[in-house]
């Protein structure tokens, strides 16, 4: 089985990327999102605009990714993966350096990570697509569909725009935020959660396995 996770709002508890930009970009990278917002731009382009606004060397930037928080059951919820042979991958429209960064502060590692790339460049930051798709509905840098597409049966589990096509294809899909308002208008049959406690009951119990550290379920809805 193939666990996908969105990261930011998912695993970490904060729009990472977002973070960075409030903190060490320059003040245009609101009015990008805007635009994004607006329909006007896609997310790719957004997102390499906005990295490119960044004033700040790469030592200052992992200090403000060390004080990013996870999910406070993602580390559990990763130890009944490893033991279960369910592979967790993170599939964001987010950066990997980012996400690598906040995963190792929090001694989490052995996740493969799908996301936007991060580039040092003479000027300060760019953006790489590595996993963009010229025919992605969503014109994001990280094609999530194209990511999916042919594992068989998987959960997926996110908060996000960027997950909406992701939520088509799932076995299981684990929503909140935009997501769950997202597969309620669209039939989508979900389970709603609040942290990652929730999202490992229910995987034990599909699973039939059992966890030590068996959290009592809070889900708020399941469809």
């Amino acid at each position: 089985m193939l666990a996908y996770c969105d990261f930011d709002g998912t695993i970490a508890t904060d729009d990472v990327t977002d973070l960075v930009l409030d903190r060490f970009a320059l003040p245009e990278w609101r009015d990008i999102e805007a635009r994004w917002e607006a329909g006007l731009i896609n997310s790719a382009e957004c997102m390499q605009a906005q990295i490119r606004l960044i004033h700040a060397g790469q030592g200052e930037i992992d200090e403000l990714l060390e004080q990013v928080e996870i999910d406070p059951g993602f580390a559990d919820f990763k130890r009944f993966c490893d033991r279960n042979d369910i592979e967790i991958v993170i599939v964001s429209d987010g950066v990997d350096h980012f996400i690598r960064r906040v995963l190792a502060c929090s001694g989490i590692s052995g996740i493969r990570i799908v996301a936007n790339r991060l580039i040092v460049t003479k000027a300060g930051f760019d953006l790489g697509f590595p996993h963009a798709r010229s025919d992605c509905r969503s014109a994001a840098g990280v094609c999530k569909c194209a990511a999916l597409k042919g594992n068989g049966s998987h959960i997926y589990i996110g908060d996000g725009r960027s997950d909406f096509c992701a939520a088509r294809s799932a076995a299981m899909v684990f929503a909140k935020d935009k997501l769950a308002a997202y597969c309620r208008r669209e039939a989508i049959p979900h389970v709603v959660y609040g942290d990652f406690f929730d999202v490992l009951d229910v995987t034990v119990s599909m699973t039939g396995s059992s966890h030590p550290s068996f959290h009592p379920s809070c889900l708020s809805q399941q469809l």
